[in-house]
């Protein structure tokens, strides 16, 4: 059967497999009914922004959302290594959010500038969900909360990182009545502050976020209604402050907590869920601890699961638990956690020794919700075989090379986005990558966190999913690899090169950055420190920035280039 002959039900379920930009440049105006089944039949549209070439961009703006704002429901913008400045330009198109009238869903990412943040959150009053996340400004803003939390449609909210000075909850005003459920990440509260978010917010139901103590009896205000029935707590304090915080929490049904330096038995807990939480039903916990010095650890970790194996554990609500500790550490870590593991982050170690309360001790143990795997590992040490296995990892950390037995421990790569490795100098390493480069089929991005050395073997590296290359470390840029001429070169007649779509990377001559945007074909965002960079360390405007201003003289108008708003020693392009 011909594609034209399938009813516009078949077609309209297809069109929901598209992003926008691949929807309308496949299927626009290549005949009448297709046209209507995009401007008409289609139910709603998702503008996702966040990775997205110059092009692209400026086409959906220009020619695509005129005809569909009434269709929108959802948008996500980024000001970030794939789409530095977006933002600002998507205001700048004679475009504001309130045109787009269904719209329900909002997501903002690396906004930096606090008066682009309020001129979006203010033309946002139809939103029902919206994320804030990694958007910082420089001063404090006590404003912003108090804008987002007078939305009248809002009950989904999600803030990460959201103000590098602090986010002020204690001077929170306005009272949501629509809010149910809020998520507070990488964002540390106080007792004061979460009283007050709980009072501002009498419809909450579900709470996530993070919590210090400084004092060890601290009290915790009443909050006037306590709906809450589900809590996820990032905990940082005493054990007397946290049972006052469930005091206020009766009808608490789902809890997942996690603390460091802090570690309580199963009578402790016990004593806790049932005096202060009598309704739960779902308890999850992860505690970071270490054993006491000149202690055998295994006797230590007994008597700790010895706690955990009461009737109260294993009979009435059958929640078993694990220890887990590395036999080499000299300040003796361990971390406890329920069975089965419910976190997204995880740290491997090789060398590590694990107990459990499961009757079967040889019981395979699939943590399904780690998303993001870090490994510590030494291929000098005798592997250790370890039943825990991970089936759904978005992000692996590890250094190379490594004992190959390890991936016995990750039964698939399939669900594998990014890969950061760190490259010791030797030619197996780069064996061992290209290995692991093999297994991953869905990899975008490849991140060095460190180079020993320039290897040409770095570039006979191949993989057909990945479209980004980050070889300089913004969270560490101590160990910078500048790449020279004959390094860029290679570069680009790589078979990684010439896919790249986003490149990250320290140059040591400017000229250099002019080769790598005129030929690297798919490129559509350079991120780059540049060595000869007389302006990196002053704050300079655009006119009097002597390198910003060389490359737009020898570059096109149409590539937006300027510097990073906090490290200025980074410039951003993003290419047409």
């Amino acid at each position: 059967m011909k594609f034209e002959y399938l009813p516009n039900e078949i077609l309209l379920d297809i069109f929901e497999y598209f992003h926008l930009r691949d929807l309308f440049q496949t299927f626009h105006n290549l005949n009448f009914r297709l046209n209507q089944l995009l401007y008409e039949s289609f139910r709603s549209y998702s503008l996702d922004l966040r990775s997205i070439s110059r092009y692209d961009f400026d086409i959906i703006c220009q020619q695509y959302l005129p005809i569909i704002l009434h269709k929108i429901t959802s948008i996500h913008l980024a000001d970030n290594d794939e789409t530095p400045n977006l933002p600002q330009r998507f205001l700048s198109q004679s475009i504001s959010v309130d045109q787009f009238t269904h719209l329900k869903s909002l997501s903002i990412h690396s906004i930096q500038s606090i008066d682009l943040i309020h001129q979006i959150i203010k033309q946002s009053q139809q939103v029902t969900h919206l994320k804030i996340i990694k958007c910082f400004c420089e001063y404090k803003d006590i404003q912003l909360i108090n804008q987002i939390w007078s939305l009248p449609k809002l009950t989904f909210c999600h803030l990460d990182n959201l103000i590098s000075k602090g986010v002020y909850f204690s001077e929170l005003l306005t009272p949501s009545s629509t809010i149910k459920y809020l998520s507070i990440k990488n964002i540390i509260c106080d007792f004061r502050s979460l009283s007050y978010v709980l009072q501002k917010t009498p419809s909450l139901q579900h709470l996530s976020t993070t919590i210090v103590c400084t004092e060890k009896f601290e009290k915790f205000p009443p909050p006037t209604n306590p709906l809450l029935t589900k809590l996820t707590l990032s905990y940082d304090g005493s054990i007397p402050s946290l049972m006052n915080l469930f005091q206020h929490m009766p009808l608490l049904r789902s809890l997942t907590i996690s603390t460091s330096y802090l570690l309580l038995d199963g009578d402790e807990w016990q004593a806790i869920l049932t005096d202060c939480l009598p309704q739960l039903k779902y308890f999850h916990f992860k505690m970071s601890f270490q054993f006491p010095q000149n202690y055998d650890t295994n006797d230590a970790a007994d008597e700790l699961l010895a706690t955990y194996q009461s009737e109260f554990w294993i009979k009435k609500h059958q929640w078993h638990v694990q220890c887990d500790w590395n036999a080499s550490d000299p300040f003796y870590g361990a971390i406890l956690y329920t069975l089965p593991y419910a976190f997204h982050d995880y740290h491997y170690v090789n060398d590590s020794c694990s107990k459990s309360t499961l009757p079967n001790k040889i019981a395979c143990q699939t943590h399904i919700h780690v998303k993001n795997l870090q490994c510590e590992h030494n291929i000098l040490n005798h592997f250790i075989y370890s039943s825990t296995k991970f089936t759904n990892l978005s992000h692996l950390d590890l250094i190379l090379p490594f004992n190959g037995e390890f991936l016995q421990n990750i039964s698939t790569f399939t669900h594998l986005k990014s890969l950061d490795v760190t490259l010791l100098s030797s030619r197996d390493a780069y064996q061992q990558l290209q290995c692991l480069l093999n297994h991953t089929p869905h990899l975008y991005l490849l991140r060095f966190s460190h180079l020993s050395d320039m290897n040409e073997a770095l570039f006979s590296l191949s993989n057909p999913s990945i479209r980004r290359l980050d070889f300089l470390n913004k969270q560490s840029m101590i160990y910078n690899w500048y790449f020279n001429t004959d390094e860029c070169q290679a570069l680009t007649n790589s078979i990684l090169g010439r896919q790249c779509q986003t490149l990250i990377i320290d140059v040591q001559a400017r000229n250099d950055v002019l080769d790598l945007v005129n030929n690297l074909t798919n490129l559509r965002s350079l991120i780059f420190q540049c060595k000869d960079d007389k302006g990196k360390q002053k704050l300079l405007s655009t006119v009097d920035d002597e390198l910003i201003q060389w490359f737009h003289e020898h570059l096109p108008s149409t590539c937006t280039i300027s510097r990073d708003a906090h490290i200025s020693s980074i410039i951003q392009m993003w290419i047409r």
